[in-house]
């Protein structure tokens, strides 16, 4: 009689220590592996693409672009390399297409400034598109996870902060990309 009930005993704990084993592929717990980097300079080119595509009247029309650097959400005085970079490359693939892009690197505090929880393009930024008849400005903020750093990039008309076009992507949280947040 106890090896009847110690057959199955047996067979339900193999059973039990296999899911274990196999089937705990929660993508809650914490990977071991770590984050490998992605090409920064194909996903930028990609979100400018993407924001071309979405006004193409923007690209006939041929008017010059301000591109400014992309803020840390949680802090939008504050920025990184990769904010830095991140606009570099998207202000880069615009040069490409063939746009006139007007560097405000150059300039202090034109980019944002918060008002009553929206963002509103600066007046030096407004006299300074008005100066050059810019379409548009090359405006993005990311925030850093765990795992990911996520991007919003946009292209805003600067006569009355309205986002023409917008695209969200991910850049995995590799040892690159944690340098240059760090940096």
């Amino acid at each position: 009689m106890k090896r009847l009930l110690v057959v199955p005993l047996l067979g339900i704990v193999l059973i039990l220590s296999g899911c274990t084993l196999w089937g705990n592929n929660n993508s809650d717990t914490p990977a071991f592996q770590p984050v490998q980097d992605t090409d920064l300079v194909a996903q930028s080119y990609t979100a400018a693409e993407a924001l071309l595509t979405q006004v193409p009247w923007l690209g006939e029309q041929r008017q010059p672009l301000l591109t400014g650097t992309f803020v840390n959400i949680n802090d939008l005085r504050g920025s990184s390399g990769l904010g830095r970079m991140v606009a570099e490359q998207i202000s880069s693939r615009f040069t490409q297409e063939g746009f006139t892009v007007i560097e405000m690197r150059l300039r202090q505090n034109v980019f944002i400034q918060e008002t009553q929880g929206e963002f509103v393009l600066s007046r030096e930024v407004r006299d300074l598109s008005r100066t050059h008849n810019v379409g548009a400005v090359i405006a993005g903020t990311y925030a850093v996870g765990r795992r990911n750093v996520y991007v919003n990039a946009r292209l805003v008309r600067a006569a009355d902060n309205l986002v023409l076009a917008s695209y969200d992507y991910m850049i995995p949280l590799g040892p690159d990309t944690r340098a240059l947040l760090e940096g």
